[in-house]
């Protein structure tokens, strides 16, 4: 009787595995329609405000009028750094709202060994609305971690 329990209750978890699962290819089939993701704008990453480069951050538009911000390190993150980048919006009801790599949608901060994140992406289609992508990176001496370089593209649409 025991096993019966058991194998029912398995049987029940994989339908509702089979429920999650089927939301997910109309997911996919929607993100695959918004296609031709482009920079808009972008701005190097330099520490004091001087070259060299040590990456880009860049405000990113998709087909679907998506937009979000990404940042690429010219390297991966060394231990006790990481950088993240930040989608800021000017206008419309969510006015003055920022979303970072680490808010949901987003994927996360760049650490130790990766280049890249971005941010969740935002739907505006209001052309009273616009965005500004901003990247910081940050290094930890010790103390806590501190913002060591930063720079923002402009605001546009």
């Amino acid at each position: 009787m025991k096993t019966l329990g058991i194998l029912l209750s398995t049987v029940g978890l994989a339908g509702v595995g089979a429920i999650a699962l089927a939301a997910t290819p109309a997911q996919a089939a929607e993100a695959a329609s918004c296609s031709g993701a482009r920079s808009i704008s972008s701005a190097p990453m330099l520490r004091d405000h001087t070259p060299p480069s040590w990456g880009t951050v860049r405000l990113v538009r998709d087909s679907c009028s998506q937009y979000w911000a990404e940042i690429t390190m010219a390297s991966p993150m060394v231990a006790n750094a990481k950088a993240n980048a930040f989608l800021v919006q000017y206008g419309g009801a969510n006015s003055g709202r920022v979303l970072s790599c680490d808010n949901s949608g987003g994927n996360g901060a760049v650490i130790q060994g990766q280049r890249t994140c971005r941010t969740p992406k935002v739907k505006s289609t209001d052309g009273s609305v616009t965005f500004a992508a901003i990247g910081r990176e940050f290094h930890n001496y010790g103390g806590g971690y501190e913002e060591i370089s930063e720079n923002a593209t402009k605001r546009t649409r």
